[in-house]
């Protein structure tokens, strides 16, 4: 009785120092977490803007680096060592699909280049962004753009350079995760 009391204790000591459970390694289940890396590059005015976040899921809490949150409708940010990026999809539902935002609207702020803020101002002016996917709470898709620059920024108002000047363009997300 002694010998069987010795082995089941021993197999419960030695199964607890395994990174699987005994159920999970009989049904061939493994716990190895899975991450997703989210990326969002660009090109504006010729310079390149590159944002990689290796497990997109699990930023850090207030601070995270790229994402698109919930608030009003729905806010892609992104946050490089080059600027930022910011574009609202002004909608209820986040839907695969075309969002376009030209000056009709008013002044939108978008991003910051050369030390200055870029908005969608004049009427040339405009982002548009496409959601190729959605899922599982990712979304990925390209975007393209022409925006002002605000040459002296101020509150409530900036005065703006040449019109159309920035160019954005071969701008692609993949995997940014949606926060609720």
């Amino acid at each position: 009785m002694k010998f069987y009391l010795t082995i089941a204790a021993t197999t419960l000591v030695l199964s607890s120092c395994y990174k699987q459970s005994i159920a999970d390694s009989m049904l061939g289940v493994t716990s190895i977490k899975q991450t997703t890396t989210a990326t969002l590059s660009y090109e504006i005015n010729g310079n390149p803007v590159s944002i990689s976040v290796k497990d997109a899921d699990h930023q850090l809490a207030g601070s995270p680096t790229l994402y698109c949150e919930k608030s009003g409708g729905y806010i892609l940010s992104g946050i490089s060592s080059f600027g930022e990026i910011v574009f609202t999809f002004h909608t209820d539902s986040l839907i695969v699909g075309n969002y376009k935002y030209t000056s009709y609207y008013g002044p939108m702020y978008v991003t910051s280049f050369e030390g200055k803020p870029q908005y969608v101002y004049n009427p040339g002016d405009n982002m548009n962004f496409t959601v190729t996917s959605y899922t599982d709470g990712h979304i990925s898709g390209n975007f393209s753009g022409q925006l002002t620059p605000a040459i002296s920024p101020g509150y409530p108002d900036n005065i703006y350079g040449t019109p159309g000047s920035v160019i954005i363009k071969n701008g692609s997300f993949n995997n940014v995760p949606v926060f609720y």
